[in-house]
């Protein structure tokens, strides 16, 4: 073999274990920076060898490797940082970037030669720069592969200002020049991210506990407080039925003047505090979500012109006119009447309050009719104090009056326009007001309601009215009425006004409706007489003292105007509500009350008494049970809470008895001062037939009685 041959392979030798070498010191670098290899001294000194054996390779004398000079080192070290799927910086000790690959181009936006000789501070943020030098010559008095900022949140800027997330492994490279410091760069920009959701993933599931929790505890206290407001109305309404039943059964005497006070005082002072009873029982029961609408037929006139007569005898006292007009062609309808009603007798009830001299009017009108529903608008109208405005729109807050001095002069808590706004509202309507102060105020809300029926209209074609009146309201709503009875209408204000409109049209019958309440007393006796001259028997009076009085209800007006120029037509006739005498009595079925308060037992025994009702009481729910098996009853009133037995139990042992033997359902009505709506279908679930909530007024119980009477 040649000479030449044999150098050739020994070159070729050296090459090969060269790229052998390198091999090992390539995996175990990239081992060591990618992690793969744990930074514990048995690892680090496989790289260091890996490192010397590549070293010792490429420094073997030029007449073996004559290949393996500078540039070749620098070569395959290039090769080692441009393998890497990470980014990689090589820094020489003046912290100058020597050598970078293409992820750190991609990752920090410079190109290569950008980053070439420049400062490695370039990619750090700039409110990190100044501590940056130290952290290099830290590393430099102490150069062994570790990570950097252990602990701490790094970032790295880009070219665009703009910084990302980072973790960086540092690692010495020494050379006989100097010793380098390899810099690996990774983005952990989604990882990072990654973390923030878990964070957040984390919070939002222990909010979520936290909420549980706070609903069970809110829930908790709802119950609590539910249970606390339906014992209180419980304990305040059963001494209140015997106040109101009381004053009741004494307003019905002939008491001297001295005595009638009395007994009114005491009824108005319990009616009031019954109100307020039931103001703070139906706002917790919607705070509690139970408060629910019933549906059954109803007409609106009967609703708005009831409501009026509640509060009418208050507007007589104070001198202030009280209307109602209902738009004729409402049909009947279908909701719960007696939450509408209460919301029209708080509006109406304010008004009134608020009202010293001057006018209230309650309207309802159509805004849309459809098919199956009719959306109404009710509004109440007074010439009272009015609101200041901005203040309107907090009277439908709880507990909110227009001003600290309201309550103590007028009364009331503040509930019953909050009240009021959620029933409205489960209606499918809203509600508001419109007020200035000193120019009174229009309280007015819409409600949605289903059809029942299609409304009978009234008639009275080819009758002429004349209106005689100085109050225009009244005479309005009046005009309205008879034009839409198809009446010819028309105003006066004095006699030849009068005289005027029978002179127009001699033919048509004619009558006169004269507003006696707004007439001045001077020729007024004198006006009446030449009506009456003109039209026997065709004046109709409204006042105070005839039996048509304000506020005017529609079906009374038509009646009369019908009997004054129809006598031959006939009229429905209502029949009297007399007390039964003492034979009547004899021929009634008792009844059973089963009720362990004995103050409400004697007053219950009065109230029977003037109804003519034989009673017989029990005090509890066992003595109940023993008494419907030994004899047969017309009709039980059952209380709820009752020693030994309640009256639940007490019905469900009826009603097993009844099924076992045979015998007739007797009716049983709950008797009971419990009032929320839970309470009425446990009632009705235990086998009750009907429900009556004390305090039990006279008519209570002969409606009750005359209800199932029938049946």
């Amino acid at each position: 073999m040649s000479e030449r041959s044999k150098k050739g392979l020994g070159v070729d030798k050296s090459l090969h274990d060269i790229r052998n070498d390198l091999a090992v010191a390539i995996g175990s670098v990239h081992a060591f920076i990618d992690g793969k290899l744990p930074p514990e001294a048995a690892n680090l000194q496989t790289v260091l060898e890996s490192l010397q054996d590549v070293d010792a390779a490429i420094g073997r004398p030029p007449a073996r490797v004559p290949q393996a000079d500078a540039a070749t080192k620098e070569s395959f070290l290039t090769a080692i940082i441009d393998g890497s799927p990470y980014a990689k910086v090589l820094v020489n000790e003046r912290g100058h970037i020597v050598l970078v690959n293409a992820q750190s181009e991609q990752l920090f936006g410079y190109s290569r030669d950008e980053l070439l000789g420049a400062s490695i501070e370039m990619l750090v943020p700039a409110r990190f720069r100044p501590s940056h030098p130290a952290l290099r010559g830290s590393f430099a008095n102490a150069p062994m592969p570790r990570s950097m900022g252990a602990g701490r949140d790094l970032y790295g800027r880009r070219k665009d200002g703009s910084e990302v997330p980072i973790e960086i492994g540092l690692n010495p490279i020494v050379t006989d020049a100097e010793t380098f410091t390899l810099v690996a760069i990774t983005d952990i920009t989604e990882r990072k991210h990654a973390e923030e959701l878990r964070l957040i993933h984390a919070g939002v599931q222990q909010h979520a506990q936290e909420l549980e929790e706070l609903n069970r505890e809110l829930a908790n206290a709802s119950r609590f407080k539910t249970q606390f407001v339906a014992t209180m109305s419980h304990e305040l309404r059963t001494p209140l039925t015997a106040i109101i039943g009381a004053a009741e059964l004494l307003n019905r005497q002939k008491l001297d003047e001295r005595a009638q006070i009395s007994a009114q005082t005491i009824a108005e002072a319990a009616e009031a505090l019954l109100a307020l009873i039931n103001s703070v029982l139906d706002f917790s029961k919607i705070e509690a979500g139970k408060l629910e609408l019933q549906s059954a037929p109803f007409e609106v006139e009967t609703i708005v012109e009831g409501a009026a007569d509640v509060v009418a005898e208050l507007a007589r006292t104070k001198g202030v006119a009280l209307h109602t007009y209902v738009d004729p062609s409402l049909p009947p309808l279908r909701g719960d009447a007696d939450r509408l009603r209460q919301i029209i007798m708080n509006l109406l009830g304010n008004a009134v309050k608020f009202t010293d001299h001057g006018y209230v009017v309650a309207r309802a009108v159509p805004l849309e009719i459809l098919e199956h529903d009719i959306l109404l608008r009710f509004d109440v109208q007074d010439s009272g104090l009015g609101i200041a405005l901005g203040v309107a729109e907090r009277l439908f807050e709880p507990f909110v009056q227009a001003d600290g001095s309201t309550s103590v002069k007028f009364g009331g808590t503040g509930l019953g326009l909050s009240i009021s706004k959620s029933l409205v509202e489960l209606m499918g309507g809203e509600i508001g007001a419109e007020s200035e102060l000193g120019a009174g105020s229009t309280f007015w809300f819409t409600a949605r309601f289903e059809r029942a029926a299609e409304g009978v209209a009234r008639t009275l074609e080819g009758i002429g009215g004349v209106i005689l009146s100085g109050d225009d309201t009244f005479a309005h709503i009046v005009e309205s009425y008879m034009t839409s009875w198809s009446m010819e209408s028309r105003r006066a204000e004095n006699r030849d006004d009068v005289l005027q409109a029978l002179r127009t049209d001699a033919a048509r019958q004619w009558v006169a409706i004269v507003d006696l309440d707004s007439l001045g007393t001077v020729d007024l006796g004198a006006t009446i007489d030449i009506v009456s001259a003109i039209m026997p028997k065709r004046v109709i009076a409204v006042g105070n003292d005839r039996p048509l009085r304000k506020p005017l209800r529609q079906s009374q007006l038509f009646d009369s105007i019908v009997k004054a120029v129809l006598p031959e037509h006939p009229l429905p006739i209502v029949p009297a509500v007399t007390t039964p005498s003492a034979a009547t009595s004899r021929e009634c079925a008792p009844v059973l009350v089963a009720e362990d308060n004995v103050r409400l037992q004697r007053l219950l025994k009065l109230q029977f008494d003037d109804l003519g009702v034989p009673v017989t009481f029990v005090s509890d729910g066992l003595e109940a049970v023993d008494a419907a098996s030994r004899e047969r009853y017309a009709m039980i009133f059952m209380d709820c809470q009752m020693p030994n037995m309640d009256g639940l139990a007490a019905t469900r042992a009826i009603r097993e008895e009844e099924q076992r033997s045979g015998a007739v359902r007797v009716p049983i009505s709950a008797m009971t001062a419990n009032a929320f709506a839970e309470d009425r279908a446990a009632c009705l679930e235990a086998g009750m037939d009907d429900y009556l909530s004390k305090p039990v007024r006279l008519a209570d119980l002969r409606g009750m009685l005359e209800r199932w009477s029938k049946r």
